[in-house]
């Protein structure tokens, strides 16, 4: 027999193995219980009983609609209730919501037709974010085909994606939604006064708001934010840079949580990984194009950015066209399917996450469900309670942000000193102003919004 020492103990072929087979078997409960833990933890439905029969599970009807909605499937859907699947189709019945939704019977031609308007000019979209805003618009289409439509339009472009520059992946976690969300600014347009205020939510990818402003005030970050805060809640914490630009949001989450709880990560713009990651498929998704566009204009001698009037002019006429396409680009990305978590889409991670733990002593995931959110009233552009935005940044400590919190990086976009004087309008303008004050659209049928999920 061969004898092995482990610390000077000697131990034979037969004991070493025997050893190992009980450490596996125990490593083998403990992920059982956890997982008990895991599913007991999250949501139950409840019993009624009207008095006749055996009581009956409590499942409503705006449940189902933001499943459904959200694109699970009647298995899924009996997962995430704790309900059987015959249960779960026999209340889309009643309820007469279609759960199936079948493959749209369209030839390949109307499909590279409906291909090529979703692309447009820009190489780098892919077939997934393609796909995705074809079911946003309810054409599901197999993953195949919109690849092999995508190679017959344009196979140059698949050849430029396959080749282009791939990152590589780290290990990234947090508790569930609303842990961390990801604040950043995006400067690419920032030649032509154009900024790009975005967040994102670290577990789920879910993007809760994306609007291009001309200006970088705080003021306007926070207005963005505290919309996102009353459609998602409020996060346990945020990440973001120095920029002066965050101070507001900072401020706003240190009054709401307290100055003690940590509730604002401050950093370097690489420790930000799940927004700057973001970035380049917004690139890629949408901002290329105007970027060229600004620039193709500018080498023609059409504007120049140095000139007010010029800068007032294309804010007027493309910046509501911006703030469109991204609405569409978010549409997008919040209903694309992420290849390493199954191919399922930010909104579903989002919604079964925050059923899965909703029973957890999480404070992003209780606010989920304690309805509308108590946070502090604003009166203009300032906070009720609470230090200035620099003594706030006094008040900070290193132990908090691992770096210097008096460190501020503000980047002043100029305001445009051209104003439009009454009367000058013609049709033309009326038109471009018809755009600009168009309300932003509903999200299509996978939007979630906060107390949608009428939990008891």
């Amino acid at each position: 027999m061969v004898l092995l020492s482990l610390r000077g103990v000697p131990f034979g072929t037969a004991s070493l193995q025997e050893l190992i087979g009980l450490l596996s078997a125990f490593i083998q409960v403990l992920r059982d219980q956890a997982s008990n833990q895991e599913r007991l933890s999250g949501y139950q439905v409840p019993f009624i009983h009207d008095g006749k029969g055996p009581p009956s599970y409590d499942i409503t009807r705006a449940q189902l609609e933001l499943l459904v909605g959200s694109g699970f499937t009647s298995r899924q859907i009996a997962e995430i209730l704790g309900v059987s699947q015959s249960t779960v189709r026999r209340r889309l019945r009643i309820f007469h919501l279609n759960r199936s939704r079948r493959y749209a019977q369209i030839t390949d031609q109307e499909l590279d037709s409906m291909v090529t308007d979703a692309v447009g000019q820009n190489d780098l979209i892919g077939p997934e974010s393609v796909r995705a805003q074809l079911s946003s618009a309810d054409v599901l289409v197999q993953r195949r085909r919109v690849r092999a439509s995508m190679l017959r339009t344009n196979p140059d472009a698949a050849v430029l994606r396959a080749t282009s520059q791939r990152l590589q992946r780290r290990t990234y976690r947090v508790a569930g939604p609303n842990s961390l969300w990801h604040l950043d600014g995006y400067h690419k347009l920032i030649r032509w006064r154009i900024v790009i205020h975005g967040s994102i939510d670290g577990y789920s990818r879910l993007v809760v708001f994306l609007v291009a402003s001309n200006n970088n005030r705080s003021s306007t970050v926070l207005q963005h934010f505290s919309t996102a805060v009353t459609q998602y809640g409020v996060p346990s914490q945020v990440r973001c840079d120095y920029g002066g630009e965050n101070v507001d949001v900072c401020l706003f989450m240190n009054v709401f949580h307290g100055m003690g709880t940590r509730s604002v990560l401050r950093g370097q713009s690489t420790d930000n990984q799940r927004i700057e990651r973001f970035w380049g498929d917004l690139w890629s998704g949408m901002i290329n194009v105007y970027h060229s566009l600004f620039t193709f204009l500018e080498s023609e001698g059409i504007i120049d950015p140095a000139n007010e009037l010029h800068m007032w002019a294309l804010q007027y006429v493309y910046l509501p066209r911006i703030n469109r396409d991204l609405r569409i680009f978010r549409c997008r990305w919040n209903n694309h399917g992420l290849r390493t978590e199954g191919f399922s889409t930010p909104v579903q991670l989002f919604v079964r996450a925050c059923l899965r733990l909703q029973n957890r002593p999480l404070r992003a995931i209780q606010d989920v469900f304690e309805g509308p959110v108590n946070a502090p009233q604003l009166q203009g552009d300032v906070l009720p309670q609470g230090p200035e935005p620099a003594m706030a940044q006094e008040m900070d400590t290193p132990e908090y942000h691992n770096a210097d919190p008096l460190w501020r990086e503000d980047i002043n976009v100029p305001e445009s000193l051209f104003n439009l004087n009454e009367g000058c309008e013609n049709s033309e303008m009326r038109q471009i102003q018809d755009l600009q004050e168009e309300k932003e659209e509903a999200q299509p049928r996978r939007a979630y919004d906060k107390g949608t999920l009428g939990i008891h």
